[in-house]
Protein backbone atom coordinates (compact mmCIF):
# COMPACT_ATOMS: atom_id res chain seq x y z
CA UNK A 1 0.00 0.00 0.00
CA UNK A 2 1.35 3.33 -0.73
CA UNK A 3 0.13 6.90 -1.85
CA UNK A 4 -0.58 8.73 -4.79
CA UNK A 5 -0.56 12.69 -5.12
CA UNK A 6 -1.27 14.41 -8.51
CA UNK A 7 -1.89 17.95 -9.46
CA UNK A 8 -3.39 19.68 -13.08
CA UNK A 9 -2.67 23.65 -13.08
CA UNK A 10 -5.51 24.57 -15.09
CA UNK A 11 -4.75 28.48 -14.52
CA UNK A 12 -1.28 29.21 -15.96
CA UNK A 13 -1.55 32.68 -14.26
CA UNK A 14 -0.61 30.52 -10.69
CA UNK A 15 2.51 29.97 -11.61
CA UNK A 16 3.99 33.36 -11.70
CA UNK A 17 2.59 33.61 -8.32
CA UNK A 18 3.91 30.07 -6.44
CA UNK A 19 6.77 28.09 -6.54
CA UNK A 20 4.82 25.36 -7.58
CA UNK A 21 7.21 22.55 -7.68
CA UNK A 22 8.31 22.83 -4.41
CA UNK A 23 4.51 23.68 -3.23
CA UNK A 24 3.75 19.96 -4.47
CA UNK A 25 6.85 18.08 -3.16
CA UNK A 26 6.24 19.66 0.53
CA UNK A 27 2.52 18.38 0.40
CA UNK A 28 4.04 15.02 -1.20
CA UNK A 29 5.50 14.91 2.29
CA UNK A 30 2.37 15.16 4.14
CA UNK A 31 1.75 11.54 2.95
CA UNK A 32 5.67 10.33 3.51
CA UNK A 33 3.99 8.01 6.41
CA UNK A 34 1.94 6.41 3.82
CA UNK A 35 5.32 4.60 2.37
CA UNK A 36 8.99 5.71 3.57
CA UNK A 37 10.50 3.12 1.21
CA UNK A 38 10.66 5.61 -1.76
CA UNK A 39 9.08 9.11 -1.94
CA UNK A 40 9.55 10.71 -5.54
CA UNK A 41 8.01 13.38 -7.85
CA UNK A 42 8.12 13.53 -11.64
CA UNK A 43 6.59 16.00 -13.76
CA UNK A 44 5.62 15.31 -17.37
CA UNK A 45 3.99 17.57 -19.47
CA UNK A 46 3.29 19.87 -17.30
CA UNK A 47 1.38 17.70 -15.16
CA UNK A 48 2.63 16.56 -11.34
CA UNK A 49 3.00 13.01 -10.54
CA UNK A 50 4.09 12.26 -6.71
CA UNK A 51 4.32 8.65 -5.06
CA UNK A 52 5.39 7.67 -1.64
CA UNK A 53 5.56 3.80 -1.66
CA UNK A 54 5.08 1.07 0.85
CA UNK A 55 7.03 -1.74 -0.44
CA UNK A 56 4.94 -5.13 -0.36
CA UNK A 57 5.89 -6.58 -3.76
CA UNK A 58 9.02 -6.14 -5.78
CA UNK A 59 11.49 -5.02 -3.23
CA UNK A 60 13.77 -3.27 -5.69
CA UNK A 61 13.85 -0.16 -6.82
CA UNK A 62 12.93 -1.04 -10.20
CA UNK A 63 9.25 -0.68 -8.96
CA UNK A 64 9.52 2.76 -7.56
CA UNK A 65 6.89 5.22 -8.92
CA UNK A 66 5.77 6.97 -10.93
CA UNK A 67 6.20 4.21 -13.47
CA UNK A 68 6.77 6.10 -16.73
CA UNK A 69 7.49 4.81 -20.56
CA UNK A 70 7.35 6.98 -23.89
CA UNK A 71 3.47 6.68 -24.05
CA UNK A 72 2.02 5.95 -20.06
CA UNK A 73 2.57 6.71 -16.32
CA UNK A 74 1.31 5.10 -13.66
CA UNK A 75 1.26 5.66 -10.16
CA UNK A 76 -0.37 3.19 -8.02
CA UNK A 77 -1.65 2.56 -4.67
CA UNK A 78 -2.95 -1.03 -3.28
CA UNK A 79 -2.75 -4.81 -4.34
CA UNK A 80 -2.74 -6.64 -7.21
CA UNK A 81 -3.28 -9.70 -5.60
CA UNK A 82 -2.97 -12.39 -8.63
CA UNK A 83 -0.25 -10.87 -10.37
CA UNK A 84 1.95 -14.06 -10.68
CA UNK A 85 -0.12 -15.73 -12.41
CA UNK A 86 -1.42 -13.27 -15.16
CA UNK A 87 2.21 -11.86 -15.08
CA UNK A 88 4.71 -14.41 -14.25
CA UNK A 89 7.82 -12.30 -14.91
CA UNK A 90 6.70 -9.23 -13.50
CA UNK A 91 8.76 -8.45 -10.88
CA UNK A 92 5.68 -6.77 -8.36
CA UNK A 93 1.78 -6.13 -8.40
CA UNK A 94 2.63 -2.45 -10.03
CA UNK A 95 4.81 -3.59 -13.19
CA UNK A 96 2.09 -6.10 -13.39
CA UNK A 97 -0.61 -3.57 -13.20
CA UNK A 98 1.69 -1.02 -15.58
CA UNK A 99 1.35 -4.01 -18.59
CA UNK A 100 -2.31 -4.79 -18.12
CA UNK A 101 -3.41 -1.17 -18.48
CA UNK A 102 -0.98 -0.66 -21.57
CA UNK A 103 -2.99 -3.77 -23.04
CA UNK A 104 -6.16 -2.95 -22.31
CA UNK A 105 -5.75 1.31 -22.78
CA UNK A 106 -8.97 2.47 -21.79
CA UNK A 107 -10.61 -0.77 -20.09
CA UNK A 108 -11.14 -0.30 -16.28
CA UNK A 109 -9.19 -2.46 -14.25
CA UNK A 110 -11.23 -5.50 -12.41
CA UNK A 111 -7.74 -6.76 -11.17
CA UNK A 112 -7.82 -8.92 -8.29
CA UNK A 113 -7.47 -6.99 -5.16
CA UNK A 114 -7.88 -3.18 -3.65
CA UNK A 115 -6.99 -0.11 -5.53
CA UNK A 116 -6.90 3.70 -6.10
CA UNK A 117 -4.30 4.63 -9.22
CA UNK A 118 -3.80 7.39 -12.13
CA UNK A 119 -3.25 6.46 -15.64
CA UNK A 120 -1.94 8.54 -18.07
CA UNK A 121 -1.96 7.88 -21.85
CA UNK A 122 0.62 10.68 -23.09
CA UNK A 123 -0.69 10.39 -26.68
CA UNK A 124 -4.08 10.83 -25.95
CA UNK A 125 -3.52 13.55 -22.97
CA UNK A 126 -6.04 11.56 -20.74
CA UNK A 127 -5.92 10.71 -17.42
CA UNK A 128 -7.85 7.61 -15.42
CA UNK A 129 -7.92 8.06 -11.58
CA UNK A 130 -9.60 4.94 -10.50
CA UNK A 131 -11.04 3.39 -7.46
CA UNK A 132 -11.70 -0.16 -6.39
CA UNK A 133 -14.88 -1.87 -5.98
CA UNK A 134 -15.65 -1.57 -2.51
CA UNK A 135 -13.73 1.81 -2.17
CA UNK A 136 -10.67 0.31 -0.06
CA UNK A 137 -8.13 2.43 -1.12
CA UNK A 138 -8.88 6.28 -0.65
CA UNK A 139 -9.18 8.73 -3.62
CA UNK A 140 -10.20 12.32 -2.84
CA UNK A 141 -9.61 15.46 -5.53
CA UNK A 142 -10.30 19.04 -5.64
CA UNK A 143 -10.83 21.41 -8.47
CA UNK A 144 -11.41 24.70 -8.68
CA UNK A 145 -10.61 27.24 -11.40
CA UNK A 146 -6.81 26.99 -10.76
CA UNK A 147 -5.90 23.32 -10.49
CA UNK A 148 -7.32 20.01 -10.08
CA UNK A 149 -5.64 18.19 -7.10
CA UNK A 150 -5.89 14.11 -6.74
CA UNK A 151 -4.78 12.26 -3.62
CA UNK A 152 -4.60 9.60 -1.00
CA UNK A 153 -5.06 11.99 1.45
CA UNK A 154 -6.66 15.13 3.05
CA UNK A 155 -3.40 16.43 4.14
CA UNK A 156 -1.64 16.43 1.13
CA UNK A 157 -4.68 18.82 -0.77
CA UNK A 158 -5.05 20.57 2.03
CA UNK A 159 -1.10 21.55 2.37
CA UNK A 160 -1.25 22.48 -1.65
CA UNK A 161 -4.71 24.32 -1.79
CA UNK A 162 -3.80 26.40 0.83
CA UNK A 163 -0.27 27.26 -0.28
CA UNK A 164 -1.65 28.86 -3.32
CA UNK A 165 -3.74 30.85 -0.95
CA UNK A 166 -7.06 29.10 -0.92
CA UNK A 167 -9.13 28.80 2.57
CA UNK A 168 -10.56 25.28 2.57
CA UNK A 169 -13.72 25.76 4.74
CA UNK A 170 -14.72 22.74 7.28
CA UNK A 171 -17.61 20.84 6.01
CA UNK A 172 -19.73 21.63 9.12
CA UNK A 173 -23.00 20.52 7.74
CA UNK A 174 -21.91 16.81 7.58
CA UNK A 175 -20.54 17.14 10.97
CA UNK A 176 -24.20 18.37 12.30
CA UNK A 177 -26.08 15.32 10.67
CA UNK A 178 -23.60 12.60 9.65
CA UNK A 179 -21.16 12.69 12.37
CA UNK A 180 -23.93 13.53 15.15
CA UNK A 181 -26.33 10.58 13.41
CA UNK A 182 -23.40 7.89 12.90
CA UNK A 183 -20.22 9.28 14.33
CA UNK A 184 -18.72 9.53 10.77
CA UNK A 185 -18.44 11.80 7.82
CA UNK A 186 -20.39 10.19 4.65
CA UNK A 187 -18.84 9.93 0.87
CA UNK A 188 -18.89 11.59 -1.76
CA UNK A 189 -18.55 14.64 0.52
CA UNK A 190 -15.46 15.02 3.40
CA UNK A 191 -15.14 17.03 6.23
CA UNK A 192 -14.04 19.75 4.52
CA UNK A 193 -15.86 21.74 1.70
CA UNK A 194 -14.73 21.51 -2.02
CA UNK A 195 -12.76 17.94 -1.45
CA UNK A 196 -14.38 15.30 -2.59
CA UNK A 197 -14.10 11.30 -2.56
CA UNK A 198 -14.27 9.59 -6.08
CA UNK A 199 -16.98 6.86 -4.87
CA UNK A 200 -15.91 3.32 -5.31
CA UNK A 201 -15.95 1.44 -8.92
CA UNK A 202 -15.99 5.06 -10.25
CA UNK A 203 -13.50 6.63 -12.28
CA UNK A 204 -12.49 10.21 -12.49
CA UNK A 205 -11.22 11.55 -15.80
CA UNK A 206 -8.92 14.61 -16.87
CA UNK A 207 -8.82 14.78 -20.94
CA UNK A 208 -7.42 18.67 -21.28
CA UNK A 209 -8.90 20.68 -18.89
CA UNK A 210 -12.35 19.10 -18.61
CA UNK A 211 -12.91 16.44 -15.65
CA UNK A 212 -15.74 14.26 -15.33
CA UNK A 213 -16.90 11.20 -13.10
CA UNK A 214 -18.03 8.11 -14.55
CA UNK A 215 -19.17 4.74 -12.76
CA UNK A 216 -17.94 1.85 -14.11
CA UNK A 217 -19.50 -1.56 -15.06
CA UNK A 218 -19.10 -4.38 -13.00
CA UNK A 219 -17.60 -7.09 -15.15
CA UNK A 220 -16.49 -9.74 -12.12
CA UNK A 221 -19.77 -11.06 -11.84
CA UNK A 222 -20.08 -13.61 -14.39
CA UNK A 223 -17.02 -15.28 -12.66
CA UNK A 224 -18.51 -14.77 -9.75
CA UNK A 225 -18.68 -18.03 -7.64
CA UNK A 226 -16.94 -20.04 -4.93
CA UNK A 227 -14.09 -21.31 -7.08
CA UNK A 228 -13.04 -17.19 -8.01
CA UNK A 229 -13.75 -16.55 -4.09
CA UNK A 230 -11.28 -19.36 -2.68
CA UNK A 231 -8.36 -17.81 -5.51
CA UNK A 232 -9.03 -14.26 -4.15
CA UNK A 233 -8.67 -15.30 -0.55
CA UNK A 234 -5.51 -17.35 -1.30
CA UNK A 235 -4.00 -14.88 -3.25
CA UNK A 236 -4.15 -12.21 -1.02
CA UNK A 237 -2.82 -14.34 2.04
CA UNK A 238 0.21 -15.61 -0.66
CA UNK A 239 0.75 -12.01 -2.87
CA UNK A 240 3.74 -10.41 -0.69
CA UNK A 241 7.80 -10.08 -0.08
CA UNK A 242 7.03 -9.39 3.42
CA UNK A 243 6.57 -10.40 6.86
CA UNK A 244 3.25 -10.10 7.62
CA UNK A 245 0.70 -10.86 10.89
CA UNK A 246 -3.06 -11.98 11.66
CA UNK A 247 -5.60 -10.27 14.12
CA UNK A 248 -6.65 -13.20 15.52
CA UNK A 249 -9.81 -13.65 17.70
CA UNK A 250 -11.69 -16.16 18.59
CA UNK A 251 -14.21 -14.86 16.47
CA UNK A 252 -15.50 -17.25 12.96
CA UNK A 253 -14.01 -14.64 10.47
CA UNK A 254 -10.58 -14.53 12.06
CA UNK A 255 -10.71 -18.44 12.28
CA UNK A 256 -11.46 -19.20 8.73
CA UNK A 257 -8.44 -16.71 7.69
CA UNK A 258 -6.35 -18.80 10.05
CA UNK A 259 -7.66 -22.10 8.48
CA UNK A 260 -6.89 -20.49 4.84
CA UNK A 261 -3.42 -19.16 5.78
CA UNK A 262 -2.17 -22.82 7.10
CA UNK A 263 -3.75 -24.56 3.86
CA UNK A 264 -2.07 -21.74 1.89
CA UNK A 265 1.25 -22.06 3.18
CA UNK A 266 1.13 -18.09 4.08
CA UNK A 267 3.60 -18.11 7.56
CA UNK A 268 1.84 -15.51 9.05
CA UNK A 269 2.50 -14.35 12.93
CA UNK A 270 -0.74 -14.53 14.96
CA UNK A 271 -1.07 -12.31 17.16
CA UNK A 272 -4.33 -11.91 19.99
CA UNK A 273 -4.58 -8.75 21.60
CA UNK A 274 -5.60 -9.14 25.53
CA UNK A 275 -7.23 -6.10 26.39
CA UNK A 276 -10.29 -6.10 27.69
CA UNK A 277 -10.90 -8.86 29.89
CA UNK A 278 -12.84 -8.45 33.10
CA UNK A 279 -12.32 -9.87 36.80
CA UNK A 280 -12.68 -13.39 36.49
CA UNK A 281 -13.61 -13.47 33.10
CA UNK A 282 -12.05 -15.93 30.51
CA UNK A 283 -10.09 -13.89 28.33
CA UNK A 284 -9.40 -13.27 24.68
CA UNK A 285 -5.45 -14.80 24.66
CA UNK A 286 -6.94 -17.68 26.51
CA UNK A 287 -9.38 -18.80 24.56
CA UNK A 288 -7.65 -18.43 21.31
CA UNK A 289 -4.64 -20.33 23.08
CA UNK A 290 -7.37 -23.21 24.01
CA UNK A 291 -8.42 -23.11 19.60
CA UNK A 292 -4.90 -23.13 18.88
CA UNK A 293 -3.57 -26.09 20.95
CA UNK A 294 -4.62 -28.06 18.42
CA UNK A 295 -2.77 -27.22 15.85
CA UNK A 296 1.07 -27.93 14.97
CA UNK A 297 1.61 -23.96 14.57
CA UNK A 298 5.47 -25.22 13.93
CA UNK A 299 4.36 -27.30 11.01
CA UNK A 300 2.06 -24.78 9.57
CA UNK A 301 5.36 -21.91 9.99
CA UNK A 302 3.04 -19.84 12.76
CA UNK A 303 4.17 -18.15 15.82
CA UNK A 304 1.39 -17.40 18.53
CA UNK A 305 1.92 -13.75 20.75
CA UNK A 306 -0.88 -12.07 22.90
CA UNK A 307 -0.34 -8.61 23.14
CA UNK A 308 -1.37 -6.05 26.02
CA UNK A 309 0.47 -3.31 27.62
CA UNK A 310 1.15 -2.24 31.05
CA UNK A 311 -0.84 0.90 32.34
CA UNK A 312 -2.79 1.46 29.23
CA UNK A 313 -5.41 1.93 31.40
CA UNK A 314 -3.93 5.03 33.01
CA UNK A 315 -6.04 8.76 32.91
CA UNK A 316 -2.79 9.95 31.74
CA UNK A 317 -1.73 7.42 28.90
CA UNK A 318 -4.64 7.55 27.67
CA UNK A 319 -5.29 11.40 27.00
CA UNK A 320 -2.06 11.48 25.48
CA UNK A 321 -3.29 8.51 23.29
CA UNK A 322 -6.91 10.37 22.83
CA UNK A 323 -4.73 13.75 21.67
CA UNK A 324 -2.29 11.89 19.47
CA UNK A 325 -5.30 9.63 17.63
CA UNK A 326 -7.16 13.00 16.95
CA UNK A 327 -4.48 14.05 15.00
CA UNK A 328 -3.43 11.26 12.81
CA UNK A 329 -7.04 10.73 12.07
CA UNK A 330 -7.52 12.61 8.39
CA UNK A 331 -11.88 12.79 9.43
CA UNK A 332 -13.03 12.60 12.58
CA UNK A 333 -14.24 9.14 13.47
CA UNK A 334 -16.39 7.87 16.82
CA UNK A 335 -14.82 4.56 16.77
CA UNK A 336 -11.02 3.56 16.05
CA UNK A 337 -9.17 4.15 19.15
CA UNK A 338 -8.52 0.05 19.78
CA UNK A 339 -8.05 -0.70 16.33
CA UNK A 340 -4.96 2.06 16.88
CA UNK A 341 -3.78 0.92 20.53
CA UNK A 342 -3.80 -2.61 18.76
CA UNK A 343 -2.09 -1.83 15.64
CA UNK A 344 0.75 0.57 17.59
CA UNK A 345 1.17 -2.36 20.16
CA UNK A 346 1.74 -4.64 17.03
CA UNK A 347 4.34 -2.55 15.65
CA UNK A 348 6.16 -2.25 18.95
CA UNK A 349 6.24 -5.95 19.33
CA UNK A 350 7.12 -6.96 15.39
CA UNK A 351 8.68 -4.05 13.83
CA UNK A 352 9.33 -5.16 10.51
CA UNK A 353 5.83 -5.72 9.97
CA UNK A 354 4.33 -4.80 6.78
CA UNK A 355 0.94 -6.29 6.23
CA UNK A 356 -1.64 -7.18 8.60
CA UNK A 357 -5.12 -9.24 8.17
CA UNK A 358 -8.22 -9.25 9.81
CA UNK A 359 -11.56 -10.80 9.61
CA UNK A 360 -13.48 -7.25 8.65
CA UNK A 361 -16.29 -7.42 5.95
CA UNK A 362 -16.94 -10.96 7.27
CA UNK A 363 -19.90 -9.32 8.69
CA UNK A 364 -21.09 -7.50 6.01
CA UNK A 365 -20.38 -10.31 3.13
CA UNK A 366 -22.18 -13.38 5.11
CA UNK A 367 -24.93 -11.57 7.58
CA UNK A 368 -23.23 -11.67 10.95
CA UNK A 369 -24.81 -8.33 12.19
CA UNK A 370 -27.99 -8.38 14.44
CA UNK A 371 -29.13 -5.90 11.73
CA UNK A 372 -29.76 -8.87 9.21
CA UNK A 373 -31.50 -11.29 11.93
CA UNK A 374 -33.52 -8.33 13.42
CA UNK A 375 -35.05 -6.78 10.12
CA UNK A 376 -37.75 -9.15 10.37
CA UNK A 377 -38.82 -9.15 14.02
CA UNK A 378 -38.20 -5.14 13.75
CA UNK A 379 -40.49 -5.40 10.27
CA UNK A 380 -42.98 -7.15 11.89
CA UNK A 381 -43.50 -4.94 14.78
CA UNK A 382 -43.56 -2.08 13.02
CA UNK A 383 -47.41 -3.14 12.03
CA UNK A 384 -48.62 -3.17 15.39
CA UNK A 385 -49.56 -0.05 16.97
CA UNK A 386 -47.94 1.46 19.69
CA UNK A 387 -45.50 -1.16 19.13
CA UNK A 388 -43.07 0.92 21.22
CA UNK A 389 -44.97 -0.01 24.78
CA UNK A 390 -44.19 -3.59 23.98
CA UNK A 391 -40.41 -3.34 23.03
CA UNK A 392 -39.09 0.10 24.20
CA UNK A 393 -36.12 -0.14 21.30
CA UNK A 394 -38.67 -0.10 18.31
CA UNK A 395 -39.15 3.26 19.59
CA UNK A 396 -36.33 5.20 17.23
CA UNK A 397 -37.94 3.01 14.41
CA UNK A 398 -41.52 4.27 14.81
CA UNK A 399 -40.46 7.68 15.64
CA UNK A 400 -37.87 7.24 12.35
CA UNK A 401 -40.29 6.07 10.37
CA UNK A 402 -42.85 9.26 10.65
CA UNK A 403 -39.81 11.50 10.93
CA UNK A 404 -38.96 10.07 7.39
CA UNK A 405 -41.99 9.32 5.87
CA UNK A 406 -41.06 6.11 4.50
CA UNK A 407 -40.63 2.62 5.82
CA UNK A 408 -38.09 0.64 3.81
CA UNK A 409 -35.49 -1.97 4.16
CA UNK A 410 -33.53 1.33 3.55
CA UNK A 411 -35.21 3.16 6.36
CA UNK A 412 -34.64 0.16 8.74
CA UNK A 413 -30.97 0.02 8.22
CA UNK A 414 -30.15 3.65 8.67
CA UNK A 415 -32.25 3.86 11.68
CA UNK A 416 -30.87 1.16 12.84
CA UNK A 417 -27.13 2.59 12.67
CA UNK A 418 -28.43 6.00 14.01
CA UNK A 419 -27.79 7.25 17.38
CA UNK A 420 -31.31 6.14 18.76
CA UNK A 421 -31.09 9.42 21.22
CA UNK A 422 -31.25 11.91 17.88
CA UNK A 423 -33.71 9.69 16.21
CA UNK A 424 -36.54 12.25 17.67
CA UNK A 425 -38.49 15.08 16.39
CA UNK A 426 -36.94 17.97 17.64
CA UNK A 427 -33.75 16.31 15.51
CA UNK A 428 -36.13 15.32 12.76
CA UNK A 429 -33.97 18.10 10.32
CA UNK A 430 -30.92 16.49 11.33
CA UNK A 431 -32.73 12.77 10.62
CA UNK A 432 -33.77 13.35 7.39
CA UNK A 433 -30.82 15.42 6.27
CA UNK A 434 -28.59 12.55 6.96
CA UNK A 435 -30.91 10.13 5.47
CA UNK A 436 -30.55 11.89 2.50
CA UNK A 437 -27.23 11.91 2.31
CA UNK A 438 -27.15 8.36 3.21
CA UNK A 439 -29.57 7.54 0.47
CA UNK A 440 -26.83 9.72 -2.57
CA UNK A 441 -24.33 7.52 -1.07
CA UNK A 442 -25.73 4.00 -1.69
CA UNK A 443 -26.57 4.98 -4.74
CA UNK A 444 -23.14 6.34 -6.20
CA UNK A 445 -21.68 3.34 -4.40
CA UNK A 446 -23.97 0.32 -4.69
CA UNK A 447 -24.50 -1.08 -8.58
CA UNK A 448 -27.81 -0.30 -10.12
CA UNK A 449 -27.94 -4.15 -11.36
CA UNK A 450 -27.18 -5.06 -7.82
CA UNK A 451 -30.15 -3.40 -6.47
CA UNK A 452 -31.96 -4.32 -9.49
CA UNK A 453 -31.31 -7.48 -9.17
CA UNK A 454 -31.83 -8.37 -5.57
CA UNK A 455 -34.64 -5.38 -4.84
CA UNK A 456 -37.13 -8.07 -3.22
CA UNK A 457 -34.53 -9.47 -0.94
CA UNK A 458 -33.63 -7.69 2.26
CA UNK A 459 -31.27 -9.81 3.44
CA UNK A 460 -28.82 -9.08 0.20
CA UNK A 461 -30.29 -5.61 0.21
CA UNK A 462 -28.99 -5.49 3.99
CA UNK A 463 -25.51 -7.01 2.73
CA UNK A 464 -25.03 -4.32 0.18
CA UNK A 465 -25.99 -1.31 2.68
CA UNK A 466 -23.91 -2.82 5.09
CA UNK A 467 -20.88 -2.99 3.26
CA UNK A 468 -21.58 0.63 1.03
CA UNK A 469 -22.19 2.86 4.45
CA UNK A 470 -21.34 1.68 7.10
CA UNK A 471 -18.46 -0.58 6.35
CA UNK A 472 -17.10 2.20 3.75
CA UNK A 473 -17.64 4.94 5.38
CA UNK A 474 -16.02 3.97 8.71
CA UNK A 475 -14.18 0.60 8.77
CA UNK A 476 -12.64 0.28 5.94
CA UNK A 477 -11.32 4.05 6.31
CA UNK A 478 -10.52 3.81 10.06
CA UNK A 479 -8.25 0.81 9.42
CA UNK A 480 -6.55 2.02 5.99
CA UNK A 481 -5.91 5.67 7.88
CA UNK A 482 -4.32 4.05 11.46
CA UNK A 483 -2.54 1.20 9.77
CA UNK A 484 -0.23 3.62 7.16
CA UNK A 485 0.22 5.70 9.93
CA UNK A 486 2.05 2.93 11.93
CA UNK A 487 3.58 1.48 8.23
CA UNK A 488 1.64 -1.05 7.65
CA UNK A 489 -1.36 -2.60 4.70
CA UNK A 490 -4.55 -3.66 6.02
CA UNK A 491 -5.59 -6.50 4.37
CA UNK A 492 -9.62 -8.12 4.56
CA UNK A 493 -10.14 -10.80 2.24
CA UNK A 494 -13.10 -11.48 3.20
CA UNK A 495 -14.55 -8.07 1.22
CA UNK A 496 -14.39 -10.38 -1.68
CA UNK A 497 -15.72 -9.02 -4.73
CA UNK A 498 -16.34 -12.69 -5.61
CA UNK A 499 -18.92 -12.94 -2.92
CA UNK A 500 -21.30 -9.83 -3.28
CA UNK A 501 -24.17 -12.22 -4.57
CA UNK A 502 -23.32 -14.86 -2.41
CA UNK A 503 -26.02 -15.35 0.04
CA UNK A 504 -26.18 -14.15 3.73
CA UNK A 505 -26.14 -17.56 6.08
CA UNK A 506 -24.99 -16.03 9.17
CA UNK A 507 -21.53 -17.37 8.35
CA UNK A 508 -22.94 -20.96 8.36
CA UNK A 509 -20.54 -21.97 5.79
CA UNK A 510 -17.70 -20.24 7.19
CA UNK A 511 -17.83 -22.27 10.29
CA UNK A 512 -18.30 -25.30 8.49
CA UNK A 513 -15.38 -24.84 6.85
CA UNK A 514 -13.32 -24.06 9.98
CA UNK A 515 -14.72 -27.30 12.11
CA UNK A 516 -14.11 -29.47 9.51
CA UNK A 517 -10.55 -28.74 9.72
CA UNK A 518 -9.74 -28.09 13.17
CA UNK A 519 -11.25 -28.53 16.86
CA UNK A 520 -11.89 -24.56 16.99
CA UNK A 521 -14.77 -23.42 19.09
CA UNK A 522 -15.64 -19.75 18.51
CA UNK A 523 -16.37 -17.16 20.82
CA UNK A 524 -17.22 -13.56 21.52
CA UNK A 525 -14.69 -11.13 20.67
CA UNK A 526 -13.68 -9.51 23.78
CA UNK A 527 -10.26 -7.30 22.55
CA UNK A 528 -11.59 -5.13 20.34
CA UNK A 529 -13.51 -3.44 23.33
CA UNK A 530 -12.83 0.68 24.26
CA UNK A 531 -12.13 0.65 27.94
CA UNK A 532 -14.37 3.60 28.36
CA UNK A 533 -15.06 2.66 31.83
CA UNK A 534 -11.48 3.77 32.73
CA UNK A 535 -11.64 7.11 29.91
CA UNK A 536 -14.51 8.43 31.51
CA UNK A 537 -13.04 11.69 33.05
CA UNK A 538 -10.58 12.13 30.63
CA UNK A 539 -13.90 12.56 28.36
CA UNK A 540 -15.23 14.91 30.60
CA UNK A 541 -12.06 16.90 30.51
CA UNK A 542 -12.24 17.11 26.70
CA UNK A 543 -15.62 18.10 26.68
CA UNK A 544 -15.45 21.00 29.25
CA UNK A 545 -11.89 22.47 27.15
CA UNK A 546 -13.44 22.24 24.04
CA UNK A 547 -16.96 23.41 24.94
CA UNK A 548 -16.85 26.95 23.14
CA UNK A 549 -15.73 25.16 19.49
CA UNK A 550 -18.12 22.39 20.11
CA UNK A 551 -21.13 24.93 20.78
CA UNK A 552 -20.23 26.78 17.57
CA UNK A 553 -20.25 23.61 15.42
CA UNK A 554 -23.22 21.13 16.85
CA UNK A 555 -25.70 24.04 19.21
CA UNK A 556 -24.99 24.10 23.32
CA UNK A 557 -28.44 21.99 23.70
CA UNK A 558 -26.26 19.20 21.86
CA UNK A 559 -22.87 18.93 23.94
CA UNK A 560 -24.45 20.45 27.19
CA UNK A 561 -27.51 17.49 27.54
CA UNK A 562 -26.92 14.61 24.90
CA UNK A 563 -23.17 14.16 25.00
CA UNK A 564 -22.91 13.98 28.70
CA UNK A 565 -25.96 11.68 28.85
CA UNK A 566 -24.44 8.98 28.32
CA UNK A 567 -20.82 7.39 27.99
CA UNK A 568 -20.97 6.62 24.70
CA UNK A 569 -22.03 9.78 23.49
CA UNK A 570 -19.12 11.17 25.42
CA UNK A 571 -16.46 9.47 23.51
CA UNK A 572 -18.27 10.26 20.30
CA UNK A 573 -18.10 14.04 20.90
CA UNK A 574 -14.57 14.19 22.79
CA UNK A 575 -13.27 12.79 19.75
CA UNK A 576 -14.49 14.83 17.58
CA UNK A 577 -13.39 17.82 20.14
CA UNK A 578 -9.89 16.73 19.92
CA UNK A 579 -9.92 16.47 16.47
CA UNK A 580 -11.36 19.92 16.22
CA UNK A 581 -8.79 21.15 17.98
CA UNK A 582 -6.20 19.55 16.57
CA UNK A 583 -7.64 20.60 12.97
CA UNK A 584 -9.47 23.91 12.72
CA UNK A 585 -8.93 27.47 13.60
CA UNK A 586 -11.03 30.29 13.12
CA UNK A 587 -10.63 32.26 9.74
CA UNK A 588 -8.59 35.71 9.95
CA UNK A 589 -10.86 36.42 7.08
CA UNK A 590 -14.34 36.87 9.62
CA UNK A 591 -13.36 35.89 12.79
CA UNK A 592 -15.60 33.21 13.15
CA UNK A 593 -15.57 30.80 9.94
CA UNK A 594 -14.00 27.60 11.12
CA UNK A 595 -11.07 26.55 8.75
CA UNK A 596 -8.13 23.91 8.07
CA UNK A 597 -5.11 24.85 10.20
Amino acid sequence: MCGIFFCKVLDESVYDHFDLDELFARSLEKMRYRGEDNVAVRKINGLYFGHARLAINGLNSASNQPVVTSDYALIFNGEYYNYKEAYPNRESDTLALFDYLQERRYAHSSVNGPYAYAWYDKKSNKVFFRRDFFGEKPLYYYMDKKVLVVSSTLKSILSFVKGIGVEVRLNVESLRSDYVINGFIREPETIWKGIYEVPPNHSLILEGLEVSLQKEKIGFLANAGPAAAESYVEHSLIARDVDAALLLSSGVDSSYLLVKSIEAGAGLSLVTYGGGEGAGEVGEVGEVEENLSSIDLNKAGCQFSSLQRDNEGHPVNIREELEYYADIMEQPTSDGLQVHRILQHLKMEFPHLKVVYSGLGGDEIFGGYPSFKNYQIVNILAGIPRASLLVPKMRRFLEGRTILGEWSVMAYYFLYRADPLFVKKECADRVKESYERFKKGVYESVPEELMERFKKCSGMQLKFLETFDYCKNQLLRDMDNISMHHGVEARVPLLNPYLIIQPVDNKKNLKEYVQARTKISFGKKKGFSILDSESLDVYKDSLSGNKKTLDTVFGDNICNGYALSDIGLMRKFSFIAEWLKANVVVSEADGSTLVAK
